[in-house]
């Protein structure tokens, strides 16, 4: 999270009052303070922005002894580039998912074969298409779908915002997903500290998603830090500090990962704002606002205990216990 995404929760007009700041050590440059209710029920952290920042603010939060986070819910709330093929600009996607696109080799683009599909190859994978052969835990984490699917069902009857600018440029895009105007969406995030833009890189990352999960997420939206933050998330779950499966990850799409036609070149300066931006900014506020308020008006009869999940939960590897029905141990064990 970065300042146009906190701007809202902190201005004046918020439902939610932020009154007081609580300073802990090791927070991101420009973002030193953990904005918090009268009460304490509701904190607000900006990480800063790029994978390490929000691993190394959000670590520094979990570890901290001044907070006991123990039933917290995190609400991983920002902005995105959406697949068209998924979603439009302004929706807001609650995700199953996160995966981390950019741990692969890559080739320069105009020196690849012509039957490649990208520059892109799974780290010493023996195919194009196969699984790599390096894995670091943290290109997938898996989130607890009944709580998604709960929240969800509360949110979806939002009417979201919406700008002129906006519903001319989805016009011009070919698939219906794209022309329709913004909703709550159920969809998953790629994280990557690289801001891709065109179709066959989009391709390149719905590819990975499909391969790392075995083809149960679905790449919808694209992001940058999440994996990050889940990463210090799933360390703190390990320490007892955290519950993992009580996250929840939205992002609302502010520009579309590619053109609406492919023989549109990119000129500088880049600019992704076509009138989604602030839609999407308002977006996220709302439907995470609406989330605040259900955990917080049925804490006592539901979330407080909690929503166990029915689904696995956690990374790549099973570090929380359980075992991923995707990952190297899969694959090695069909090649047994």
């Amino acid at each position: 999270m970065f300042d146009l995404e906190a701007n809202l929760w902190l201005s004046q007009s918020s439902a939610i009052k932020f009154e007081h700041k609580l300073s802990i050590p090791g927070l991101c440059p420009g973002y030193k303070e953990i904005h918090c209710t009268a009460s304490g029920d509701v904190c607000l952290l900006v990480t800063g922005m790029a994978l390490i920042n929000a691993a190394l603010s959000v670590s520094a939060t979990v570890s901290s002894v001044m907070l006991d986070l123990s039933k917290t819910y995190f609400i991983i709330a920002g902005i995105a580039g959406v697949n068209p093929q998924r979603g439009t600009i302004g929706s807001v996607a609650l995700s199953k998912f996160a995966i981390q696109t950019d741990i692969q080799m890559e080739y320069d683009a105009r020196e690849i074969p012509q039957d490649w599909p990208s520059g892109y190859h799974p780290i010493r994978a023996a195919t194009l298409d196969g699984y790599p052969g390096n894995v670091y835990g943290c290109e997938v984490f898996e989130l607890n779908d009944r709580l998604r699917t709960r929240l969800f069902h509360i949110a979806q009857h939002i009417k979201l915002r919406d700008s002129e600018r906006a519903a001319a440029h989805r016009a011009m895009y070919s698939f219906d997903t794209a022309k329709q105007a913004p909703s709550v969406i159920i969809g998953d995030t790629t994280a990557s500290n690289t801001f891709f833009h065109g179709r066959l890189l989009a391709d390149a990352a719905a590819r990975v998603t499909k391969l790392y999960t075995d083809g149960q997420a679905e790449y919808c939206m694209t992001a940058q830090e999440d994996t990050a933050t889940l990463s210090a998330l799933l360390r703190g779950a390990m320490e007892k500090r955290v519950d993992f499966s009580r996250i929840v990850l939205m992002r609302s799409g502010s520009n579309f990962d590619r053109p609406h036609a492919d023989d549109l070149l990119p000129t500088v300066p880049f600019v992704l704002d076509h009138g989604g931006l602030e839609p999407a900014l308002q977006n996220v506020y709302l439907v995470g606002h609406e989330i605040v308020t259900h955990i917080l008006d049925d804490w006592s009869l539901t979330f407080e205990e909690g929503l166990q999940p029915e689904n696995y939960v956690g990374d790549l590897l099973g570090s929380l216990g359980g075992s991923p029905s995707y990952g190297p141990h899969k694959v090695i064990g069909e090649n047994v």
